[in-house]
């Protein structure tokens, strides 16, 4: 288990949970699901989504816990994640197999699905893909968001302090607007809307504890797809291109001189990359 961490309830069966997420869908064509990262809200996809609408449905949601979705007090392991992303297609009645896209964290917990439920996905793709071997090498790849600097290495000071600079940011428009990087202000703002202790939970259940090579080998039989920045700092690119090696579907593409969040910093040349992979010829 993690340090700081205490698992409070176990797994929930598929169906034990009543959960359906806040989707939105948009677009025409085959299904595609689009799953965001440890700190972020189904706004991550704004800048991508309209160069993926005109060939693929696109459904996008906010993660269990996380933006316009319920926030139960729970532990938010990545089955209970995916689980949850499974009931809201089938209550949106959207039929698979799904082009399934995870960005950073999502990726994980898209080979969580893959693994769980594999008949319902046709191909993968991993965006900014955090692999780290171990518990100890995710600490250090996960020291470069404060978000996730403060929870894993001030786990004390966080409690008390992230909630009041969101439900800040939350109630005083502009404050985390005008500090705003690659995000946009509405972005930036609306992935406050997660519960701290959900963020956390999801951190320590869904990236610092879960070793991947079990889910990597579990899906190894499905095309996958790994695009990663050049100059990202959570992972190497290295490190994916180690992961992937042994598999035969799977294979990397690099974006040079990107960052972590690719969906966000350069749309345009990570949709160019996916739709090349999906057979789609883009005007």
């Amino acid at each position: 288990m993690g340090r700081g961490h205490r698992r409070t309830k176990r797994d929930p069966t598929a169906d034990s949970d009543p959960y359906v997420l806040h989707a939105v869908t948009s677009g025409e064509g085959p299904p595609m699901v689009l799953v965001h990262g440890v700190a972020g809200s189904y706004m991550v996809w704004d800048r991508i989504v309209p160069l993926l609408d005109p060939y693929f449905t696109v459904i996008r949601m906010d993660l269990l816990g996380y933006g316009h979705s319920p926030k139960p007090r729970a532990s938010y392991t990545p089955y209970r994640h995916v689980a949850a992303i499974r009931r809201t297609l089938d209550h949106g009645g959207i039929v698979g197999p799904y082009s399934f896209v995870g960005l950073s964290m999502g990726a994980n917990l898209m080979l969580e699905y893959a693994t769980r439920w594999p008949n319902d996905v046709r191909e993968m793709i991993g965006i900014g893909f955090p692999f780290y071997p171990s518990e100890a090498e995710a600490r250090v790849g996960l020291k470069n968001n404060l978000w996730t600097r403060l929870t894993l290495e001030h786990p004390l000071m966080a409690r008390a302090f992230v909630p009041a600079v969101w439900r800040l940011g939350r109630l005083t428009p502009g404050i985390f607007s005008r500090r705003a990087t690659i995000y946009t202000g509405a972005m930036a703002k609306d992935a406050l809307h997660a519960r701290y202790t959900s963020f956390r939970s999801t951190l320590l259940h869904c990236m610092v504890e879960y070793r991947l090579e079990n889910p990597l080998q579990a899906s190894a039989w499905i095309r996958r797809l790994y695009i990663h920045g050049g100059d990202d700092q959570w992972s190497s690119a290295d490190d994916v291109q180690s992961a992937i090696e042994p598999f035969a579907l799977s294979e990397l593409r690099v974006i040079d001189n990107a960052p972590h969040n690719l969906a966000v910093a350069e749309p345009a040349r990570t949709a160019a990359l996916m739709l090349d992979f999906l057979g789609v010829r883009s005007e």
